[in-house]
């Protein structure tokens, strides 16, 4: 896999079913034959090498994109002779496909816990909306009004209010820090911002004090590679999560050189599965529109 491939970000889908089986067997027979698809795409080893690896393509599209892409004439000319049911079909197929690559069992040494920062102006820098794209972050959160989420590790609140706004004033937002200074910027934020219904946690190295299955999102932003303990916290996450919740790790890219951070506070792919997978959870989704960061998204096991 190369470089940029590797730099995959944060998608956090609204929550649909899965297809039928009939459906989705349907669409790889018109994947595998009609459509001439695997002629350029590949899926894993097999297939072409003129267009992109589609093996966890599920993971990375939204099934309304993956319906635009395929009757892009402009990308799939032969999308015209397929029929609406085909259409579905093929993207039910695409849906399905979200399996990545196998992580290598080679030890990997271990990882260094960088420390609680508190560089304002790092956080604060002007270039941070570009580097960020916070708008369309929040937009593919698709979080419902009424929601609860929990921003692990607030900062200076750049994205506490604006998950805020996002819940609406039904919703609630927990914000979450092992610094008091931090918190106090957190809240200057939000009531710059307007926003009530935010409450405010000092949390330890191994807990972020949240109430057990109380939250849908816990959001946690350049946050998890200075976790103390992270197998503790991860835990404490789980327990906090309600049925169905989601958990959305944002870190600066390892394997990107432009990235605004020095290499202790990035994190490889590689790294971000091979630490939280084993902790009882599975990847759910993952976006490729922000220019150097890591977004997973992660559900429980």
């Amino acid at each position: 896999m190369t470089a940029a491939g590797a730099i995959l970000t944060l998608a956090l889908f609204a929550q649909v079913p899965p297809p039928a089986t009939s459906a989705v067997e349907a669409g790889r027979a018109i994947f595998e034959g009609k459509g001439q698809c695997l002629s350029c795409h590949r899926l894993g080893e097999e297939g072409g090498r003129t267009a992109r690896d589609l093996a966890w393509i599920g993971l990375l599209r939204t099934p309304e994109k993956l319906h635009a892409s395929v009757t892009n004439p402009s990308r799939h000319p032969a999308a015209a002779a397929f029929t609406p049911a085909e259409v579905e079909s093929l993207v039910a197929f695409l849906r399905m496909r979200r399996t990545l690559w196998t992580l290598s069992k080679e030890p990997v040494p271990e990882r260094d816990i960088a420390p609680a920062t508190e560089n304002v102006p790092f956080f604060n820098r002007p270039d941070r909306d570009k580097e960020e794209r916070p708008e369309e972050l929040m937009s593919a959160l698709h979080l419902k009004p009424g929601a609860t989420v929990a921003d692990i590790g607030s900062g200076t609140g750049y994205f506490t209010w604006r998950l805020a706004q996002q819940v609406g004033p039904q919703g609630k937002v927990y914000a979450v820090d092992v610094q008091q200074s931090m918190l106090d910027l957190t809240e200057a934020a939000v009531a710059e911002h307007k926003a009530k219904n935010v409450e405010y946690i000092l949390a330890t190295e191994r807990s972020p004090r949240l109430p057990e299955a109380s939250v849908d999102l816990v959001f946690i932003a350049y946050a998890y590679h200075e976790f103390g303990d992270p197998e503790a916290m991860m835990s404490a996450v789980r327990r906090a999560l309600k049925p169905g919740g989601r958990v959305l790790v944002l870190e600066y890219a390892k394997e990107s050189k432009i990235a605004p951070a020095s290499p202790l506070h990035k994190m490889s792919f590689e790294e971000i599965r091979r630490e939280i997978e084993p902790m009882g959870f599975e990847i759910d989704q993952l976006l490729d529109f922000l220019p150097v960061q890591h977004g997973v998204i992660f559900t429980i096991k």
